[in-house]
């Protein structure tokens, strides 16, 4: 009865819904982790397996594999036909492999559990790697993003950052929207620090949180960005020294946790916020 009733309503006021309908696609090129171009932010290229059409995507998180077996990971996000208005609703999160027959000997106590095994690399290969997304008869809003760097230096050691603090950065590069030129590459783009956590003992690291930003557009108007972003001192290892270097970064962790400190003439450190 109440199946009939809503159907009644539906013709009656003439809703409809929209229709989702499952799409294949496969990579264009390879997308791996192992590339230290592909960051977040970065256009992807993938095709639609039935028909041939482009389709781009954005890389929306992105995170390296680290020692212990800690996989890399990424999330896409953000798919549309390259030449037409036409997206697809959704996103897709991939995780590298996990050694996990390895694991299982080390926790059967058959091999020792070394720390200096990496996590496995996600991997998407043309043709091989199959990703089902689906086509939305209705254009969702999309996310901008905007890739960032910091401008000064950024540390905990000495209780150098308070909530409440500026920080510069400045933007990566140039920004469109909507086929313009919305914010020029270099703009100096200011985060409100919003929350600080201090370093302690074991594995607790200190953090830096943000949640809005300031910035010029092209044009000189003053926005701003409501996007929030963390900075933990365990996360920007990745980023800092060579790999052995790291990885007594890593164990160090089990001691005293790791401080935030990027100094931007030494540490290449990007990170991105995300235009609504």
């Amino acid at each position: 009865m109440l199946k009939r009733l809503l159907l009644i309503c539906i013709l009656l006021t003439g809703i409809s819904f929209a229709e989702e309908v499952p799409v294949t696609i496969t990579p264009i090129n390879k997308i791996t982790t192992a590339d230290k171009t592909l960051q977040e932010g970065s256009t992807v290229e993938f095709k639609d397996i039935n028909s041939g059409e482009l389709i781009t995507a954005i890389i929306k998180e992105l995170t390296p594999n680290g020692f212990a077996g800690e996989q890399a990971s990424i999330l896409i996000t953000n798919f549309k036909y390259k030449n037409s208005d036409k997206t697809l609703n959704g996103q897709v999160f991939i995780k590298g492999g996990s050694h996990k027959k390895y694991q299982d000997m080390a926790d059967a106590g058959l091999v020792p559990v070394v720390g200096i095994i990496r996590g496995g690399e996600v991997i998407l290969k043309p043709n091989k790697t199959k990703i089902t997304v689906f086509f939305s008869d209705y254009i969702n809003s999309e996310d901008t993003p905007i890739k960032i760097r910091p401008a000064q230096k950024i540390s905990t050691c000495y209780d150098e950052i308070e909530v409440g603090d500026r920080i510069k950065f400045t933007s990566v590069k140039d920004i469109y929207k909507n086929n313009k030129l919305y914010i020029k590459k270099d703009t100096p783009v200011y985060g409100i620090v919003d929350y600080v956590s201090d370093n302690g003992w074991s594995y607790d690291n200190a953090q830096v949180d943000f949640k809005k930003f300031k910035t010029r557009t092209a044009d000189g108007k003053i926005i701003t960005i409501s996007s929030p972003l963390s900075i933990n001192g365990f996360d920007i290892l990745q980023y800092k020294g060579k790999r052995i270097a790291q990885f007594f970064n890593y164990c160090g962790v089990a001691f005293r946790g790791k401080e935030v400190e990027i100094i931007p003439e030494k540490d290449n450190i990007q990170f991105n916020i995300w235009l609504r």
